[in-house]
């Protein structure tokens, strides 16, 4: 799930921008830039914006009253309780039954399979790329994702700058940060403000709320930054910066679609001035506590455009590919409530997560897969207290547990991913008595087991762990996250940051060699004339962000 410039990855603007504002009145005690403001607009509030006004909209998830959602919660886990009973009594009855040995090699199969099935596909790969080695990529437009919500202000700007270094070269990127309901004062740390405004918006939850957008450069980063007022989680997040960047789906708010018009005709033609831009390819999306190691950007955006069936590639970060109008659907199932009267509707109406977002994309065609990039590492920011880490595992698991209903019986999931998808909901109902098989096991192992008859269920149960320790060796980054190969993943050279984000340094400020000759304002082109995301000339025209056709309710 997102140009010659003497920097890394630097983006060149053109036109008649204002010349850089100074820095030799650079304030070493707080680091930051002077900025070039841009003249107050007529329209930069909510009330001047001249959207039309609309009626309070309606949430259409299902509203379960108490008693509704009491009743579910008894019903599913009796079903829960209940099978693990039944499988707690087969284990103590049926000591010589087959049920519980074809129950535990169904629950081990997918990991087993995928020990046998991973060095067999790293082989052939290998071999297949040796004798064919990869194409070469031409240039992508890649938009940077950053959603925040706790993370600081400089964390925020240490992320901006890593992307920029990042190496992700011949490919160009816009970043866009979207701070939810918490504010940062990231406009101290841009050099030149394009644009800046407030709009109205409907969340995710169907509640009216405001958006204040900036547009603008971080030396040559250009970034913008939507401010959600009000917190709206994670995945308004996503839906809004896909909706407003990606293939536009047919079932996002108004407002989201005036501001859509806004931002492709006014915002990022400024941003991409002087460039071959019509529109990106992918979006990058990552999280502001992460540190991103140099080159994983270019690593996952050369896998997906090489597959043209990819929709998706991850390492330890997601990318995400806009292959015509798929995201555009997966986008819309994404942000639909589950409305069906199944006794957990509740608990999934809102799902969240990566898991669910996957499926929304691979449910979009039998043809389109995901990769896995091994290269492409980043770092993240471990829980911080017992309590953090508990709620983080308790999220974790219930987000599996019921995201992987939707890959068993969603629309257009290929057979294998159905198999594996209910193995996992099988292996995760069945915990308690899980626990229970594993005492009456040990306890076995001091009365009357026989290593024959154990053999089996050690070499099912233990060939997963094997091989994951072989990938400790085979995988030079699992290396040196384990110290082997004489450094350590905390040496490891992830993306530079600049010097400015850290207090107790202060850096010269740029040269007027270091900034771009349009960030100088010494080149002023035509402008050019901007087609927008939808009229792509290597893509079918899609929806065109117009105000035209829209109805208001």
């Amino acid at each position: 799930m997102h140009v010659t410039a003497p920097s890394t990855t630097g983006i060149t603007t053109s036109g008649d921008a204002p010349q850089q504002a100074s820095t030799k009145d650079h304030d070493a005690s707080s680091q930051k830039t002077a900025v070039e403001q841009p003249p107050p607009g007529p329209r930069d509030t909510v009330e001047t914006c001249g959207y039309p006004p609309i009626e309070d909209p309606v949430d259409p998830a299902r509203i379960l009253t108490p008693r509704d959602l009491r009743n579910q919660r008894i019903i599913f886990l009796g079903i829960i309780i209940l099978i693990n009973i039944c499988m707690t009594v087969t284990a103590f009855f049926g000591k010589k039954s087959k049920l519980i040995f074809v129950t535990i090699l169904f629950i081990k199969s997918k990991d087993f399979l995928s020990a046998i099935l991973s060095p067999l596909g790293m082989m052939a790969t290998a071999i297949y790329h040796k004798f064919r080695p990869p194409k070469e990529v031409s240039q992508l437009w890649i938009l940077s994702l950053i959603p925040a919500y706790s993370e600081s202000e400089e964390q925020i700007v240490k992320t901006i700058y890593s992307l920029r270094d990042n190496g992700v070269e011949p490919h160009r990127q816009v970043m866009v940060v979207i701070l939810d309901g918490k504010p940062r004062d990231v406009r101290s740390h841009m050099t030149r403000v394009v644009s800046g405004f407030e709009r109205p918006y409907v969340s995710l939850k169907w509640k009216k709320g405001c958006l204040r957008v900036l547009a603008g450069f971080m030396m040559d980063v250009p970034v913008i930054v939507i401010e959600k007022v009000k917190n709206a989680g994670k995945k308004d997040s996503l839906i809004l910066c896909h909706d407003l960047f990606n293939y536009a789906r047919d079932n996002s708010p108004l407002y989201t679609k005036l501001l859509r018009k806004e931002i492709w005709e006014d915002i990022l033609p400024a941003l991409t001035e002087g460039e071959k831009f019509n529109g990106f390819d992918m979006v990058f999306c990552t999280d502001a506590d992460s540190t991103i190691y140099k080159g994983a950007v270019a690593l996952l955006a050369n896998a997906i455009a090489r597959d043209k069936n990819a929709i998706a590639a991850c390492g330890l970060v997601l990318v995400e590919l806009e292959p015509g109008e798929e995201m555009a659907g997966a986008i819309r199932k994404y942000a639909e409530p589950v409305t069906g009267y199944m006794v957990i509707s509740h608990q999934v109406q809102y799902l969240g997560t990566d898991r669910r977002l996957t499926y929304s994309m691979l449910s979009q065609g039998k043809h389109l897969r995901t990769l896995f990039v091994p290269d492409a590492v980043s770092e993240t920011v471990a829980p911080q207290s017992i309590a953090h880490y508990l709620s983080q595992r308790r999220r974790w698991g219930s987000n599996a547990y019921f995201n992987n209903y939707f890959y068993l019986a969603g629309e257009k999931m290929i057979p294998l991913t159905r198999i594996a998808a209910t193995i996992e909901v099988v292996r995760l109902s069945m915990v308690y008595y899980r626990v229970l098989n594993t005492i009456l096991f040990i306890k076995s192992l001091t009365h009357h087991a026989s290593i024959m008859k154990l053999m089996p269920m050690l070499i099912i149960g233990q060939v997963p762990s094997v091989w994951f320790f072989c990938s400790i060796l085979l995988e030079s980054e699992l290396r040196k996250l384990w110290g082997m190969s004489g450094v350590t993943a905390s040496s490891a050279p992830p993306a530079g940051a600049p010097a400015t984000t850290e207090t107790e340094t202060v850096t010269a400020p740029p040269t007027n060699d270091e900034l771009s000759a349009a960030e100088r304002g010494e080149i002023t082109p035509p402008k050019p004339v901007y087609a927008g995301p939808d009229q792509r000339r290597d893509r079918v025209p899609s929806r065109a962000p117009s105000t035209e056709g829209y109805d208001i309710e």
